[in-house]
């Protein structure tokens, strides 16, 4: 038997699913996709349209394996070792910011803003509309911005995100095999591709600290609004008086948690300057029910709460810490206390579209070259709990239907 030929296959699927999103935007007089500068910044797709999510995020995975079977496997080793150098330099000199969205400018211009030479500025803009789609050259000479650059341009927070990417943590992904030959196996923090990059022997976090400017681009990077990814439905904190939200910033989950049920009361702890910052950010309504605590993890828990809860810590730090961070719950903690962990998880690939694949193994490696740290797998966490103390019964970890980050529960039986 002939197998079924896999381009055909792929440009089949390609063109079903185009037609079911088409169809969605078409029935609901939505704009189709396009990347001109008044182009909507996101996919016009509610939540609950799961059909269509599910053939959008088909024709994405579908393009990508396409596009490497069209390609071959020669030219796919190629390494495109320009690829971002026109995106840096854009944001370094405000390229995007020299004119704007609706209006259009020249070289010329765009070299009187930035101080970089005509020639300079054409052959970044050029190699940025060719390989990313940042800006227009509709007309020989004559640019314009295209979608991206309007975000970038508009969006602070997107901007600032781009920046820490490729400043703070591209570099470290550079130098990330290097450290792994000078430092074998190490779990240290500060024996890193983002050490090396740095040309330091300190931590991401310490060299960060050492510079204002740089601390609060990253800060802000980490600083947005972000859902619970369904821990409010998917927990029973009505059976709870008591929780503790370890490192917990600014205190947006225990706010929301205390806004949800009124029977719990909630302790954010962090360092001093992140709680000072919540404390002074808390609704006045919940003064008394959530409270801040300057907290060092790596130090013995002081309060006996019923569950110790936190948001993307573990995926911060290699096993041996993470375990001295569950140690030092220890002598706080009653029995029947609760430790959730909400953070990503690394299920089988056989469970994930080629694109949540790829979010996951990135994040893991994107670990372990700023830190040393890791994304686990779901056979990791029994173990870690084990290493910690054998009275810690690991519970299970379920990923809400929606959801980003898993709940990894375990349960205190001493």
């Amino acid at each position: 038997m002939t197998s079924t030929n896999r381009i055909i296959e792929l440009s089949s699927l390609i063109a079903k699913n185009t037609a079911i999103v088409n169809g969605f935007l078409v029935n609901n007089n939505l704009p189709t996709p396009s990347l001109d500068a008044d182009a909507l910044w996101s996919m016009p797709i509610p939540e609950d349209a799961t059909e269509v999510i599910k053939a959008r995020v088909t024709v994405i995975d579908a393009c990508s394996e396409l596009e490497a079977l069209m390609t071959g496997p020669k030219q796919l080793l190629k390494f495109k070792w320009t690829a971002y150098a026109s995106v840096k330099a854009v944001l370094r000199f405000k390229l995007d910011k020299s004119f704007r969205v609706g209006e259009q400018t020249s070289f010329e211009a765009m070299s009187k803003f930035s101080g970089l030479n005509v020639m300079n500025v054409r052959r970044i803009i050029r190699h940025a509309i060719i390989n990313h789609h940042f800006f227009r050259e509709d007309v020989p000479g004559v640019i314009t911005h295209s979608a991206l650059t309007a975000v970038l341009a508009g969006d602070e927070v997107m901007r600032n995100s781009l920046i820490v990417e490729l400043d703070e943590f591209w570099p470290a992904g550079v130098k990330m095999a290097d450290a792994m030959e000078k430092w074998p196996n190490s779990e240290e923090s500060n024996e890193t591709g983002f050490a090396l990059a740095n040309n330091s022997d300190k931590s991401m976090y310490e060299i960060l600290a050492e510079d204002p400017d740089r601390a609060n681009r990253f800060a802000k990077y980490f600083d947005r609004p972000e859902s619970t990814d369904g821990l409010l439905d998917n927990y029973p904190w009505e059976e709870k008086d008591t929780m503790v939200d370890i490192g917990g910033s600014h205190g947006s989950v225990a706010i929301s948690i205390a806004e949800r049920f009124p029977n719990v009361k909630c302790i954010v702890q962090d360092l001093p300057a992140a709680v000072s910052e919540g404390a002074s950010r808390l609704p006045a309504p919940l003064e008394g029910r959530v409270t801040f605590m300057s907290h060092d993890f790596f130090t013995k828990q002081p309060v006996s709460a019923d569950v110790y809860y936190f948001r993307s810590i573990f995926h911060n730090w290699a096993d041996k810490y993470c375990i001295k961070i569950l140690q030092n719950l220890v002598p706080a903690m009653k029995s029947g206390a609760r430790v959730i962990i909400h953070e990503r998880i690394l299920p089988g690939l056989e469970t994930l579209s080629t694109a949540d694949a790829r979010r996951a193994i990135d994040m893991d490696i994107g670990m372990l070259q700023l830190l040393n740290a890791q994304q686990r797998e779901p056979h990791e966490w029994p173990e870690l709990f084990r290493r910690a103390d054998p009275r810690f019964k690991y519970l299970g970890a379920r990923q809400p239907a929606g959801a980003i980050r898993w709940i990894i529960e375990a349960e205190w039986q001493g």
